[in-house]
């Protein structure tokens, strides 16, 4: 697995300034929206096609799973109160808490790729081979909803107190 945290610099000295960054600068998921923070994720696979007299194998699989993490960077300036502090603290928490959330589900989709590739096999190279990719981008479909589904439940992390207070 490959995997990278970056970050987006805000300033301010509430936490009305720090939401106002955080939604004018935060990254933008697939839609265009702005978000806090947001996990990007891709699958890749390779495998051999063996030829055996009965039938087609896939051997040397290998998946790698690249994720970058994208989160808000802020160093409270001396101005800011000890209580802007503190929400901040708890934001982040929570913030890595959810985002830590879709990596795992990335994570576990990486292993079923894994998994449905490794048995697969084939009458023949070019059917086996189709199969596997059939396969594959079927698996990595699911990994996107189940990410778009937690999402929702989660109300992209406030249920996980993903608030920047007052």
């Amino acid at each position: 697995m490959v995997a990278t945290e970056q970050y987006y610099d805000i300033d301010g000295s509430s936490a009305g300034a720090l939401r106002d960054q955080i939604n004018r600068l935060g990254p933008k998921d697939e839609s265009g929206k702005s978000r806090d923070a947001l996990t990007v994720w891709s699958i890749e696979w390779s495998y051999a096609a063996t030829s055996r007299p009965d039938g087609c194998v896939l051997r040397d699989v290998k998946v790698t799973l690249n994720v970058a993490v994208t989160l808000p960077r802020w160093k409270p300036p001396a101005t800011a109160t000890p209580e802007v502090v503190k929400s901040w603290q708890a934001y982040l928490r929570a913030v890595r808490l959810h985002e830590a959330g879709h990596r795992a589900i990335a994570e576990r989709n990486a292993r079923e790729v894994m998994a449905a590739l490794t048995p697969l096999r084939g009458a023949n190279c070019d059917l086996l081979s189709s199969d596997a990719t059939r396969t594959a981008e079927q698996l990595v479909a699911d990994g996107r909803a189940r990410n778009r589904a937690y999402d929702v439940e989660t109300k992209h992390g406030q249920t996980q107190g993903v608030a920047l207070g007052p």
